[in-house]
C-alpha cells in the first residue's frame, strides 16, 4: 500500500489502511456525489515513521499510567514525541505533491482530518474522538497538522476510551484525510433515521450558518428538520436563534466563532428544500452503502443556488446497534446500554410496570412497542389535560424520550410514577404521594408532596364533573363505530395492498388511541371517584365493598363467559361466538400474539372444558345470584347509616351503579382497534414478505410501524435477526415492579422452601386447591377444582378464570382486570404477589384467603 493515496482511487477493501472517513469518501466519490478534493495518508505512512524506540517509550509511558491523573501525565507526556522531523524524506515529497495538485500551496486551504482504524467498531463509535484542523494553508502548516492528527490517537480521553472497549495499540495506526476546504455558508449533519427515536421512516437534518464545525461540537445554535422517508416532505422543523456562526476569519487567519448579524440570526440556515435535497441524497446513501449513515455535509453561495458538498459519511453506530445484538451464551447485560427496547427514558424517575404490564405483559415486541410508547404517552397526558392539571402546551409529547412518562426497560413498559404523582397533586381530592406510595408501599426518600399550583388547581376544579358528565356518551359512541370499523377493516384486509394496509393500520392506531383515552378518563375519573365514594360510604360497616361491585353485572368479560356456556350448550355457534368475541386473545396487548379469530384453539378447548361442568353451575344464574346479593347488601348497608347520611350513600350506589359496570365498554373498543392493527400488520407481513424484505410474515412483528408506514424495508432480515437475538436477550432477566433510576436485571430462583407468599387481597374467600400455573398458551388448561396462577391476565383469561375455584396474580391491583373479573365470577382472588409464579409448581397444593392477600403452600408435588 502506497504512503498517500488520491480519494478517488481508495475503496473499502483498503479499510485498514485508509481508516474509515477515507472509505466513506471514497463511497461517495464512486456514486458520483459532489465530494471536495483530496488524499489520505495512509496507515502505512504512520507505521513507517513510528520507530522501535518511540514505540517503546509509549507502552511505558502507557504501562505506568492508571488513573485519570496519570494518564493525563501519560498523554502530554506521549504527544510530545510527535514531531514533524519524524516525516521521512519520500514521505515529505509524496505528501507536498499531492497537496500540490489541489492547488497553489501558498494559497489553498484544506481540512487536515483523522481517519482511524478503530474510529467505527460495531460495539462504539469513536468518531471525534481524534482531531480535525480546519482551514490550513502552506506546505509546513499541512505536514505539522498530519502529524498532530497522528499525536491525537493518545489523548488522555482517546486512550481511556479505547481501554472501555478493550482496543490494543499494538496494531493501532491512522490515515489521515486532506480535502480542498468548503468555504460553508451553512452547515450541519444529517442522519438516515431519527437520532432520538430511531425511526427509519425519518431522515433527520440539522443546520447552522457558517461551518458545520459547531453543529458537531454543539457549541452553537442549530436548525432541525425531519423528512419523510415515504414522499420526501418536510414534516417538521425547528428554527432557533444562531447568535453565533463558526466562519473563517482572514485577519486572524483561523477559524473563528463570531456573531450572526440580527437581521439574519432567526432566518432559516437552510429552505425547506434544501433539506429535502439533502435528505434524498442521505436515502441514496443508505440504499446504496447496506445501513443507515451519518453524514457531515455543507452549501456553498447564495441562497437559491447553493452548492451542496458533502464531507463524510460513516455508518450510524447508536440506532444501528441498538437494533439488536447477537449475545452469545454468558453475554451480561449492562443497564447503561441504550437499544430500541430499552433505556429511552429518564434515568432519575420513579418507575413501576404494574399497570403497563397488565396491558402489554412482558417482553415486548418492537411493532407492539412502537404502538403502545406515543399511544399510551398520548393518552396519559390527554387523561391530565382532560382533567385540567395540564396546559395545552403541558400535554404536548416532548420530542425528547427522556421526557416522557412511559418508558422501555429491557423490554418492559413501564410508567413514571413521579411525574403522574406531579401532575395528580394538582387534582382536587388527588395526591400524588399516595399515588407513589401506591405503587413503591412507601414514599421514597426525597419525594416531597408539591404545592398546588393556583391556576391549574382552580381549572382541575372546573372540570372535576367532566368524567360523570361527557366521557360516558362518548364511550358508548365510540364503541359502535370502533365495532363497525372492526369488521370492515378485518374482511377489507384479505385483498388489501401495501399502502391500502398501512392505510387501515393508521386508522387502526387512531381507533385504539381514541378508544384507550376515553378508557382512562373513565377509569382514573368516574371509575375511581365512584369507587373511592363507594369505600367511604361503606367504611366502618360489616358490609363487603368488593361483594357489592360484584354483583352489578354487565361487564364484557362475564358475557364472554356467558357465551362461551352457551357454545358448550350447543346454544350459540362457535362462528357467532368469534363474530362477538374473536378480537381477544392470549395476552392480547402483544400484537404478535393471535387473536382468537385467527387461532381459536383455546376457544375449542374451553367449550370442551365448559361441557364437563353440570348445568347447576350456569355463570347466567351466578350472576343473578350475585346481583340479588348486591341488592340485599346494599339495603343491609343503608340500614346501617344514620339517617341523615342516607340520601347521599343512596346517591352513591346509584352512581356506582351506572358508571362501574362500564369498565368494559372503552376496554373492547380499543381491543377491537388493536386486533385492527394486529391484522394490518399480519397482512403488510405477507407483502414484505412476498417482496423479499423480510423472510416470514411472523418477521414483520420485529419492525417498528414507521418501517412499515415506510413501504419498504431494504434491511428487513438484518434488522429482524438482530432484535430477534435482542427480545431473547431480555426475556432471559428479570426486573423489580417498582424501582428508581434505572432497574439493575436479576434472575429469581424458584424456592421450594417458601411456604407462605403474600400479596394484595383482591376477592374475599378462601380456597383449597391444587396449584395450575399457566404461563403459555400451550398449557392454558385449567382442571376443576385448581387454583389458577398466572404472571398476569387480560380479559381472554375470564374463560379460564370461571374453571378456577381462585386466582393468584404476580401483578396487578385491586381495580385491575384481574381483580374485577374474579369478584364478578365470585372467586377468592389475590393479585400483587410479585413472585407467587416463579415459587408454586402446577401441582402444589395450596391454600388461597382472598380477604387476606395470603398463599400458604400446604403440600408441594414431587412431579418436579
Amino acid at each position: 500500500m502506497r504512503n498517500v493515496l488520491d480519494l478517488g482511487l481508495c475503496d473499502e477493501g483498503s479499510r485498514k489502511y485508509l481508516g474509515g472517513k477515507a472509505v466513506g469518501l471514497a463511497s461517495m466519490i464512486g456514486l458520483g456525489l459532489n465530494v471536495p478534493r483530496g488524499f489520505v495518508v495512509t496507515t502505512e505512512a504512520y507505521r513507517g515513521s513510528m520507530t522501535r524506540e518511540m514505540l517503546a517509550e509509549i507502552d511505558r509511558l502507557l504501562d505506568d499510567a492508571e488513573t485519570p491523573a496519570e494518564l493525563g501525565t501519560a498523554s502530554r507526556a506521549i504527544r510530545k514525541l510527535f514531531t514533524v522531523d519524524m516525516l521521512g524524506e519520500q514521505l515529505r515529497a509524496e505528501i507536498l505533491e499531492a497537496y500540490g495538485k489541489l492547488g497553489p500551496p501558498e494559497d489553498t486551504a484544506v481540512a487536515v482530518r483523522s481517519s482511524a482504524t478503530a474510529e467505527d467498531l460495531a460495539e462504539a463509535s469513536f468518531a471525534g474522538q481524534q482531531d480535525t484542523y480546519l482551514w490550513i494553508i502552506g506546505t509546513e502548516a499541512v505536514l505539522e497538522n498530519i502529524v498532530k492528527c497522528w499525536a491525537s490517537l493518545f489523548t488522555a480521553q482517546v486512550i481511556g476510551y479505547r481501554r472501555q472497549f478493550d482496543v490494543s495499540t499494538v496494531d493501532l495506526a491512522m490515515a489521515v484525510v486532506v480535502q480542498a476546504m468548503v468555504p460553508a455558508d451553512a452547515a450541519g449533519v444529517m442522519m438516515t433515521l431519527d437520532p432520538a427515536t430511531g425511526n427509519r421512516s425519518t431522515t433527520y437534518v440539522e443546520s447552522t450558518f457558517g461551518l458545520g464545525e459547531g453543529v458537531v461540537k454543539g457549541d452553537v445554535a442549530s436548525d432541525s428538520y425531519w423528512i419523510s422517508a415515504v414522499d420526501g416532505g418536510v414534516t417538521r422543523s425547528e428554527i432557533r436563534t444562531k447568535e453565533h456562526a463558526h466562519r473563517y476569519v482572514p485577519a486572524s487567519g483561523a477559524v473563528e466563532l463570531v456573531p450572526v448579524d440580527a437581521d439574519t440570526r432567526d432566518l432559516p440556515s437552510i429552505s425547506s428544500d434544501e433539506a429535502a435535497r439533502i435528505a434524498e441524497i442521505g436515502r441514496h446513501l443508505q440504499s446504496s452503502l447496506g445501513g443507515p449513515q451519518d453524514v457531515e455535509w455543507a452549501l456553498v453561495g447564495p441562497p437559491g443556488e447553493r452548492e451542496l458538498f458533502l464531507l463524510q459519511t460513516r455508518a450510524e453506530t447508536v440506532w444501528s446497534r441498538s437494533a439488536g445484538v447477537v449475545v452469545e451464551e454468558g453475554d451480561v447485560v449492562d443497564p447503561d446500554e441504550v437499544t430500541l427496547l430499552h433505556g429511552h427514558a429518564a434515568r432519575n424517575g420513579l418507575w413501576t410496570l404494574t399497570n403497563m404490564q397488565e396491558a402489554i405483559p412482558g417482553v415486548e415486541t418492537p411493532l407492539t412497542w412502537s404502538i403502545w410508547l406515543p399511544v399510551a404517552e398520548f393518552v396519559n397526558r390527554n387523561h391530565y389535560r382532560f382533567l385540567g392539571a395540564l396546559s395545552r402546551r403541558e400535554a404536548m409529547i416532548p420530542h425528547r424520550t427522556q421526557d416522557w412518562m412511559v418508558g422501555a426497560f429491557y423490554g418492559r413498559a413501564a410508567l413514571r410514577i413521579d411525574l403522574l404523582a406531579e401532575w395528580a397533586d394538582r387534582v382536587p381530592g388527588m395526591s400524588g404521594q399516595d399515588l407513589i406510595a401506591q405503587f413503591f408501599s412507601s414514599v421514597p426518600e426525597g419525594v416531597q408532596r408539591r404545592s398546588r399550583r393556583r391556576r391549574s388547581y382552580v381549572r382541575a376544579l372546573i372540570r372535576k364533573p367532566l368524567p360523570f358528565l361527557v366521557v360516558p356518551r362518548r364511550m358508548r359512541r365510540n364503541r359502535v363505530a370502533v365495532e363497525d370499523f372492526w369488521r370492515e377493516s378485518i374482511a377489507a384486509l384479505d385483498t388489501a395492498d401495501l399502502p391500502q394496509t398501512v392505510a387501515i393500520l393508521d386508522e387502526g392506531v387512531r381507533a385504539f388511541s381514541r378508544s384507550l383515552a376515553l378508557q382512562v378518563n373513565l377509569t382514573q375519573g368516574a371509575f375511581l371517584a365512584a369507587s373511592k365514594m363507594l369505600r367511604k360510604v361503606a367504611e366502618g360497616s360489616d358490609v363487603s365493598v368488593h361483594e357489592i361491585v360484584a354483583g352489578y353485572g354487565g361487564h364484557e368479560e362475564t358475557v364472554l363467559v356467558e357465551d362461551l356456556w352457551s357454545c358448550s350448550r350447543d346454544e350459540l355457534g362457535l362462528a357467532d361466538f368469534l363474530a362477538r368475541h374473536g378480537y381477544h386473545g392470549w395476552r392480547e396487548g402483544e400484537l404478535s400474539n393471535k387473536s382468537w379469530r385467527e387461532d381459536p384453539t383455546m376457544v375449542l378447548s374451553q367449550i370442551d372444558a365448559y361441557r364437563e361442568r353440570s348445568d347447576s353451575e350456569d355463570p347466567r344464574a351466578s350472576a343473578k345470584k350475585r346481583t340479588s346479593t348486591r341488592i340485599a347488601l346494599e339495603r343491609r348497608l343503608l340500614r346501617s347509616l344514620p339517617v341523615t347520611a342516607r340520601p347521599f350513600a343512596r346517591l352513591v350506589l346509584l352512581v356506582s351503579a351506572h358508571y362501574l359496570p362500564m369498565r368494559g365498554v372503552s376496554k373492547t373498543a380499543f381491543l377491537q382497534g388493536l386486533d385492527v392493527v394486529r391484522s394490518a400488520t399480519r397482512r403488510a407481513g405477507v407483502l414484505l414478505a412476498e417482496r423479499g424484505d423480510i423472510d416470514s410474515p411472523d418477521d414483520v412483528f420485529y419492525l417498528t410501524v414507521d418501517e412499515i408506514r415506510s413501504l419498504r424495508v431494504p434491511f428487513g432480515r438484518r434488522l429482524v435477526r438482530e432484535r430477534r437475538a435482542l427480545r431473547r436477550r431480555y426475556e432471559a432477566i428479570e426486573i423489580a415492579d417498582a424501582w428508581q433510576g434505572v432497574p439493575l436485571p436479576h434472575s429469581i430462583t424458584p424456592d421450594e422452601t417458601i411456604d407462605t407468599i403474600s400479596g394484595t387481597p383482591a376477592s374475599p374467600g378462601i380456597v383449597e386447591g391444587r396449584a395450575r400455573v399457566v404461563l403459555d398458551p400451550s398449557d392454558a388448561h385449567v382442571e376443576k377444582g385448581e387454583v389458577l396462577f398466572a404472571r398476569d391476565t387480560d380479559p381472554a383469561w375470564a374463560s379460564l378464570m370461571f374453571l378456577s375455584s381462585a386466582l393468584v396474580a404476580d401483578i396487578g391491583g385491586v381495580m385491575s382486570h384481574t381483580a374485577v373479573v374474579a369478584r364478578e365470577l365470585g372467586i377468592p382472588c389475590v393479585v400483587n404477589t410479585k413472585v407467587a409464579t416463579h415459587h408454586i409448581r402446577t401441582g402444589d397444593r395450596v391454600r388461597i384467603d382472598g380477604a387476606s392477600g395470603s398463599i400458604e403452600v400446604l403440600e408441594r408435588t414431587h412431579a418436579h
